[in-house]
């Protein structure tokens, strides 16, 4: 039998470095079901299957690496040089992340589930929210944002500034949020406040009773 209710949807996201990630697995560990969209999309082109194959279709064998995956150097330096490569690239990787995504919502109004959470680094650049019950930005400081992804992910500090030159803005992520997680003051705080703003959120919606949040 179909479950008869959806889930709530709610979008979180943040710039590169924000601590969206560790806001996504706190609530996880809060016993919500997370949906990472960051990691279905990698999942096209690094795991074989349909979605590698879509991409050497368009793009030729060129683009195919040596494990059965696409070779993401060659196929960035395509999609940077060339819009029209990039919006089909974008094509093929979400429309596959769609149907994972629903996949997974399938699974979890089967399950009863309440809330759902959308895990999603380009939402607001996507221009997505619109698909969200209410939308939660998680915000940092600049230097903090790039001292964490040179230090932890070991890029250097020109290409951390390119992506975030490429997203949008925190005033322009603080003008679209319905709430926002202020990452400034260190893992427990980011904890209590992510747990906070989680609750407020449903709070406002009326969707879940405090107890399902303890």
């Amino acid at each position: 039998m179909p479950p008869s209710t959806s889930p709530l949807r709610l979008g979180l996201t943040g710039g590169i470095g924000s601590g969206k990630s560790t806001v996504a697995e706190i609530w996880r560990r809060a016993g919500h079901r997370v949906i990472d969209l960051d990691a279905h999309s990698r999942r096209v082109l690094d795991v074989p299957g349909d979605g590698v194959e879509a991409a050497v279709a368009r793009f030729g064998e060129e683009f195919r690496g040596s494990g059965g995956t696409i070779d993401r150097a060659a196929m960035a330096r395509l999609v940077f040089a060339d819009p029209a490569a990039r919006g089909d690239l974008e094509r093929i990787v979400l429309t596959r992340v769609d149907t994972a995504v629903a996949e997974e919502e399938v699974a979890a109004a089967s399950a009863g589930e309440p809330l759902v959470v959308h895990d999603s680094p380009l939402l607001l650049e996507k221009g997505r929210e619109a698909e969200y019950a209410a939308v939660v930005v998680v915000l940092a400081r600049r230097e903090d944002r790039i001292e964490r992804v040179v230090r932890d992910r070991g890029r250097d500090r020109g290409y951390v500034e390119s992506i975030m030159a490429a997203q949008v803005t925190d005033l322009e992520r603080i003008r679209r949020a319905d709430r926002l997680i202020l990452n400034t003051a260190g893992r427990d705080a980011l904890e209590r406040r992510s747990l906070h703003a989680l609750a407020a959120a449903l709070g406002a919606l009326g969707a879940l009773e405090d107890s399902a949040l303890r």
